[in-house]
């Protein structure tokens, strides 16, 4: 009996524990919920609050039954947990656990230089960071700059950001002629390949070598950017380009969901007025300022190998891989409003260069899955969508989706180890050589 007892005063205090940390847990959603994102991500938080405050009545009930069935249930909740943290533990990368995050990578290079890590727009989409008095569209600038880990064979990829903080030679602001100006999202920033192998520096490199022809381009392209960021990006800076062509990448694998995203956002949907601009490349020392804010934030949230273990993101993300496969037909489509939207920014985006006597074109990018057994997935839909819409608009394209599965044998082998969204150098090559090919043959066209 006195054995069932301290067993019982055991798991007594042990649950005590737990309900101070679900407590904390409700709050601590109720700060990124209302106070981090303003209420603009509620409906995310939602299933949070269920959770942990369901979780926090039910063990509160628990505590009224019976001595012996509290300790069965007890028991059966307690060894739920500990299989789950076994669970986490056996997924856990032991071979590669000492190997370093940029966040870390960046943490020893700062010991004897000046270097950063590329801050990303999108991080500030729905944050109060800064109270939005600013918001900024490119990362940190003139600095050695970090931007991720090559999954080949584990090197960081650098590289050094121009004057406004983006992925270029800073000398090329001061040239008069542009060929290109290369706007997207990861895919067009670089990741995860050295400066020479980007797509901007192949064409540049394809242009010279096969057809003595000399260049000269901009990036303006920025990892997590979807179509709203990137219109912004060009409205603020292509003024200062005597530009000939803007090369706008659409990426299908998720620039439709980011533009949801980045639509809920109070201060970057004042973009969508034409009127509308910050002149952020007069204000670039505020940018900085506030980048390197955020970047210190970046760093305390994510140099914490525990916090990713309590958090059981290994088991989640695994989990999450094998419901999306299971319920992929599941998915929700779009808003026929959202396309709508889309179709105001390419009317924009084209109107915008065509003031600035610079012509549009659009360059459909596939996502991966398209060349694996998951490509009855009902979000390549958007395919027709889009492609539609262009045409309607008379912009110039170029749909790497078909010259892919028409000119090339294996598609996964331009891809990061055959599974990952990004391109390899091949890959970006293959694309770079698409895009002389397929302008050469419009322009020669017209």
């Amino acid at each position: 009996m006195d054995k069932f007892q301290n067993i019982n005063k055991s798991l007594n205090k042990i649950i005590g524990i737990i309900l101070i940390i679900l407590i904390g847990l409700i709050f601590y959603t109720i700060y990124r919920s209302e106070i981090l994102y303003a209420g603009l991500y509620r409906e995310y938080y939602f299933k949070y609050y269920v959770f942990l405050i369901s979780s926090f009545f039910i063990l509160i009930i628990i505590n009224f039954l019976n001595e012996k069935i509290k300790l069965k249930i007890y028991t059966i909740l307690i060894s739920l947990i500990i299989g789950l943290y076994i669970s986490e533990t056996f997924l856990i990368d032991f071979k590669n656990l000492n190997s370093k995050t940029k966040y870390e990578h960046y943490i020893d290079l700062k010991q004897t230089q000046d270097v950063v890590v590329a801050i990303h727009p999108s991080h500030f989409v729905l944050k109060k960071i800064n109270k939005k008095k600013l918001f900024p569209l490119s990362g940190i600038s003139k600095q050695l700059t970090i931007l991720c880990k090559k999954k080949e064979n584990g090197k960081f990829i650098t590289y050094d950001s121009d004057r406004y903080g983006f992925r270029n030679e800073d000398a090329n602001w001061d040239k008069k002629n542009i060929d290109f100006i290369m706007l997207g999202d990861s895919m067009v920033h670089g990741s995860c390949v050295a400066s020479d192998k980007t797509i901007n520096s192949q064409l540049s490199q394809i242009l010279q070598n096969k057809l003595n022809i000399k260049v000269s381009t901009i990036n303006l392209g920025y990892s997590g950017n979807g179509p709203l960021l990137e219109y912004a990006t060009l409205k603020e800076y292509l003024k200062y380009i005597d530009a000939k062509r803007v090369l706008y990448f659409f990426y299908e694998g998720n620039d439709i969901l980011n533009l949801n995203l980045e639509l809920k956002d109070p201060f970057l949907i004042k973009y969508l007025d034409e009127k509308f601009q910050q002149n952020l490349a007069e204000r670039q020392p505020d940018i900085d300022k506030i980048n390197y804010n955020l970047l210190g934030q970046e760093i305390k949230e994510k140099n914490v190998g525990l916090y990713d273990f309590i958090k059981l993101r290994r088991l989640r993300s695994l989990l999450a891989i094998l419901l999306n496969k299971k319920f992929k037909s599941q998915k929700i489509e779009s808003s026929e409003e959202i396309y709508q939207v889309y179709k105001d920014i390419l009317v924009s985006l084209k109107k915008l260069s065509k003031n600035q006597n610079t012509e549009l074109y659009f360059i459909y990018l596939p996502n991966i899955t398209r060349f694996s057994d998951y490509d009855d997935d009902p979000n390549y839909e958007i395919y027709s969508k889009i492609i539609s819409m262009v045409k309607n608009l008379d912009i110039k394209y170029i749909d790497l989706l078909d010259e892919i599965k028409s000119n090339h044998n294996d598609p996964l082998s331009m891809f990061q180890l055959r599974r990952h969204q990004h391109f390899n150098e091949s890959g970006y090559k293959f694309v770079a050589e698409t895009i002389v090919k397929k302008i050469n043959q419009i322009e020669n066209k017209n």
